[in-house]
């Protein structure tokens, strides 16, 4: 058996070395050196130690700061490498390119849907592989799952690569005007400024030029998120936050401009009246076909009666493709929605064309934005018990504690049954809340003893809260419980009956509790979702201790 010997091992090494190459590339817009060499475990390892290194797999390449201390860096550890010249520019070649020349050979497949819009591209395809990791590789491309299409922005050669991707198969190439539906709310702003726009307390908007620096430190701010559709970046509003933002500002040498939007300044909706068109029969048989929520049915039938009504002289199966898409422009334009509100209409219509009529899945080229991201507000466990001690009605307080004590939503909470009490598992019942779904939350003790004495008085015989009549208990009464009890606590936050239940979920982060349980017991089908109470609490911040005090400096 042959045995390679130390001297072999120097002369493979040495071999390594001199094939190493370093070449100046432009990459992401930015001047970089390139290293070309045979894989070998040591030698990135030594790469990885020079500042700013970084694997590329559009160059399939390590690359290093064009700079001066780089290059010394890769000098003293490589001393043998090899400077190769670079005569012409430098361009990149993305791995999804080289599966165009794969994709062109394919014949006979489904056709290829691509429409264009000066700002987007969505493509319409059918399900591989091949095509889901090109599409991909496209900076900000997305899934839209509601219309079953990619959308990728329309920059640079992004269309010539997708026609390059597609050259061979069956394409359809439809030119369609622009779809941008915020254009007219832009803010103004220089290229010196930084605008900070804080949009009802909820979320703050950041209008900038581009600048690397700022981009990379908001990437760094949890919840920090780049819209699209509307050129700006937005993450929930905090104090904090904002103060994070003006130092970011002026570490960039940025004027800082704050603008606080306290109000919706758009139209109101159209008065219903005597004459109002109503929703369809089969539109709310269908609804309850499906087994929605009643809350669905309710919000369904109403914002489709708002888009009947916007068109009270037309047949509702004579509407347009276009007669939809304008109409989803006034709600935006005009009447300034929110984005839950959009995408709720949209939904609605969408509901009535494609499951009442049983028409195919429609497409509406406007763009649908995603969600904006808020830190909820929340009482402090001091501001709860003060809200509960000021509330003297035996029934009230136990259906605040009950609320609270369970982080139960306002229509789970109404919706209990004397029969969901569990004494003896310590638990609540709760059937097919949102999601169809049933969860067992936690009863406290205080609460049960209150629940023992409200019951002894009140007798409740199905609902566990009944109102006087005998039926369920009204949202609106149980609102206006939490109303009256808030201002007899002098609490000065915007709270609502859903501020029990963040409350609820940030008060058990704090004293420690697994995020798993508490996303159980709060219902979340993702713990993406309770991941938002991760931001909201600041208890324990001043035990964490800096690696840095750690380090003997």
């Amino acid at each position: 058996m042959y045995v390679c010997n130390g001297n072999y091992r120097k002369r493979r090494n040495n071999l390594r070395v001199r094939t190493m190459k370093a070449t100046k590339v432009e990459h992401h817009s930015e001047f970089r050196i390139r290293i070309d060499f045979i894989y070998d475990s040591k030698t990135v390892g030594l790469i990885k130690q020079i500042e700013g290194a970084r694997w590329s797999r559009s160059l399939q390449a390590w690359h290093i700061p064009y700079t001066k201390n780089a290059f010394i860096q890769l000098k003293e550890a490589f001393p043998d490498v090899e400077i190769v010249a670079s005569p012409t520019p430098t361009k990149e070649i993305k791995p999804t390119e080289k599966l165009a020349v794969k994709s062109s050979q394919k014949t006979g497949t489904p056709e290829i849907h691509l429409k264009v819009t000066p700002t987007l591209i969505f493509v319409t395809l059918p399900k591989n592989e091949a095509n889901i990791h090109y599409l991909r590789s496209f900076k900000f491309a997305r899934w839209d799952s509601n219309n079953y299409q990619w959308i990728i922005p329309n920059y640079h050669n992004n269309i010539d690569l997708l026609k390059k991707y597609f050259q061979g198969r069956k394409t359809r190439l439809e030119e369609i005007e622009s779809m941008r539906i915020d254009e007219s709310l832009q803010p103004d702003y220089h290229s010196k400024q930084l605008l900070a726009v804080n949009r009802h307390n909820k979320t703050l908007q950041l209008y900038f030029a581009y600048n690397q620096a700022v981009m990379f430190q908001l990437k760094q701010i949890p919840l920090c998120r780049w819209n699209s559709s509307g050129n700006y970046w937005t993450l929930p509003f905090k104090e904090a936050t904002l103060q994070q933002i003006r130092s970011i500002a002026e570490e960039a040498a940025l004027e800082f401009v704050y603008q606080l939007v306290s109000q919706t300044k758009g139209a109101p909706r159209l008065p219903k009246h005597s004459n109002s068109i109503k929703c369809p029969h089969e539109y709310v048989a269908k609804l309850k076909e499906l087994r929605y929520s009643s809350n669905t049915l309710a919000v369904y039938t109403d914002m489709f009666e708002e888009f009947m009504n916007f068109y009270p002289d037309k047949i509702l199966e004579e509407i347009s493709e276009e007669g939809i898409v304008l109409f989803l422009r006034y709600l935006v334009n005009e009447r300034q929605v929110s984005i839950s509100y959009q995408n709720q209409s949209i939904n609605a219509i969408k509901f009535y064309y494609e499951r009442v009529l049983r028409g195919s899945r429609k497409v509406y080229y406007i763009e649908r934005p995603r969600k904006e991201q808020y830190l909820p507000e929340v009482l402090s466990e001091e501001e709860v018990a003060a809200i509960l001690k000021v509330i003297t009605n035996l029934k009230h307080k136990a259906i605040i504690m009950t609320i609270y004590s369970g982080g139960l939503r306002i229509s789970e909470a109404i919706n209990l049954k004397v029969k969901d009490i569990d004494s003896k598992r310590m638990q609540i019942r709760v059937e097919q809340a949102k999601g169809k779904k049933d969860r067992y939350p936690l009863l406290s003790q205080k609460t049960l003893l209150i629940l023992r004495k409200y019951f002894k008085e009140y007798k409740p015989k199905e609902w566990l809260f009944e109102g006087e009549g005998g039926g369920q208990y009204s949202q609106k009464a149980i609102q206006n419980i939490l109303k009256r009890a808030v201002q007899k606590a002098q609490i000065k936050k915007h709270i609502t009956v859903h501020t029990l239940r963040h409350s609820f979920a940030t008060h058990l982060l704090e004293a420690g509790t697994d995020i798993r349980y508490i996303q159980s017991l709060l219902g979340h089908n993702s713990s993406k979702t309770t991941e938002i109470y991760t931001h909201i609490t600041t208890k324990g911040f001043n035990q964490i201790i800096s690696p840095l005090d750690n380090l003997d400096v």
